[in-house]
């Protein structure tokens, strides 16, 4: 193997009638290799295999050159043990070009492994994927699928997140995170032995923790809402009497998910199975807007729950009591719409989470059936696993807590 001579291809002839010389390699099935000098039959002596033709001797030295150049190559990749790893492609392309440290052809790019490790995975996942490429496209101006994973360094990682300095350290360590994640897929599949995260440190913050106070929720319970403010409302209540459901799973909810006076479904998330109870608070809310199709009808009217989730965010950030004149009327916008005065500017549908582990916390519940509560792993790492929390807990923490803003 990787015995090496030349060789006359007649089986492509030029229309001068010459045939391209080549360098023949054995590698399993012979490897042909373009030398870029041409000859016709009665030219050229294959016992030889030599030139016979016009300025012979310069053409001969060439060819001679150029076959040494290909045999030290071999030898080199034999040395470096490389020789028996490569595949016939991979082979070709180093031989062709001598200073080519490893191959590129047929290696494993950043990529071609998240496209791969993506499969049957939840959407949430998949945009986080694309946003990193749209990131790793911005720094290196090359789609992902041209990065191989063995050209990432430690350097490597440390310039790409310092290219998204108009980032939060999150949101930079999110994408930092998707691609630890391939590599981690590439490692155990022995796709690649590059590891350029082993002993790398993600930089992250602590995320504000997005809570309501107790008197601002109690007061939003009791707003005085108009128009579609009403139903954001109700929205953001309903979510917090379902312990802080993400809106994701509130719209993909149908009547099917309501079994003995429970709501019973799988976070898109995790694809944890939750099963919560309803109480008569969020039985109301869920009267009220009773679907068809989804248990929710404004789900029935707006598929996709990205954008009423903005809108909604949007329109929490302006709920609050209503502006009033010195004459105690009620102010009005341009567009004829009460002005109002807002409980927090940064109000999100996901305060609602926060907030019901807030209150629980305040109320002494154990941490641990907060945790269950929320989805979360509780207690020891390894231990925690083996403890299964029943429902009534959870329940009764729910119960706990929603008295607890009724002023119960």
């Amino acid at each position: 193997m990787g015995k090496s001579t030349l060789r006359l291809d007649t089986r492509r002839a030029l229309k001068d009638g010459s045939y391209p010389i080549q360098i023949v390699v054995g590698h399993g099935t012979n490897i042909y290799l373009s030398t870029g000098i041409y000859a016709t039959a009665d030219t050229w002596n294959d016992m030889a295999k030599l030139y016979t033709g016009k300025a012979a001797k310069s053409v001969n030295n060439a060819l001679s050159s150029m076959l040494a150049s290909v045999v030290t190559r071999i030898m080199d990749l034999k040395a470096s043990g490389q020789w028996l790893k490569l595949t016939r492609p991979q082979v070709r392309q180093m031989l062709a070009n001598p200073f080519l440290d490893s191959p590129t052809v047929g290696m494993p790019s950043l990529g071609g492994i998240m496209t791969k490790m993506l499969v049957g995975r939840r959407d949430n996942t998949k945009r986080i994927a694309e946003s990193t490429a749209k990131r790793l496209k911005i720094y290196c101006n090359k789609n992902a699928e041209d990065i191989l994973l063995n050209d990432i360094t430690r350097a490597w990682l440390d310039d790409f997140y310092a290219s998204m300095r108009d980032l939060s350290i999150n949101t930079k360590g999110t994408y930092m995170r998707c691609v630890r994640r391939a590599f981690n897929y590439a490692l155990e599949r022995d796709l690649t032995e590059n590891n350029p995260f082993r002993h790398y440190r993600i930089p992250t913050e602590e995320t504000r923790m997005r809570v309501l106070p107790i008197d601002k929720m109690r007061q939003l319970l009791n707003l005085e809402t108009r128009y579609h403010y009403t139903e954001y409302r109700d929205m953001f209540l309903l979510t917090f009497y379902l312990i802080g459901i993400n809106t994701v799973d509130l719209s993909r909810l149908t009547h099917d998910n309501v079994v003995d006076g429970r709501i019973e479904y799988r976070r898109a998330k995790t694809g944890k199975l939750y099963s919560i109870k309803i109480w008569p608070e969020a039985a109301a809310i869920l009267e009220k807007y009773k679907g068809k199709k989804h248990l929710l009808s404004v789900f029935d009217r707006c598929s996709n729950y990205k954008a009423y989730q903005g809108t909604m965010n949007n329109a929490l950030t302006r709920l609050g009591v209503l502006k009033l004149n010195d004459k105690g009327q009620v102010i009005k916008a341009r567009n004829g719409q009460a002005e109002m005065i807002p409980l927090e500017k940064d109000l999100s549908i996901y305060w609602a989470r926060y907030s019901w582990a807030t209150y629980a916390a305040d109320l002494d519940i154990p941490k641990d059936t907060i945790s269950e509560a929320l989805g979360h792993s509780h207690g020891a790492r390894i231990t925690g696993v083996y403890i299964k929390y029943s429902c009534d807990k959870v329940d009764a923490a729910n119960r706990k807590v929603i008295d607890y803003v009724l002023g119960k």
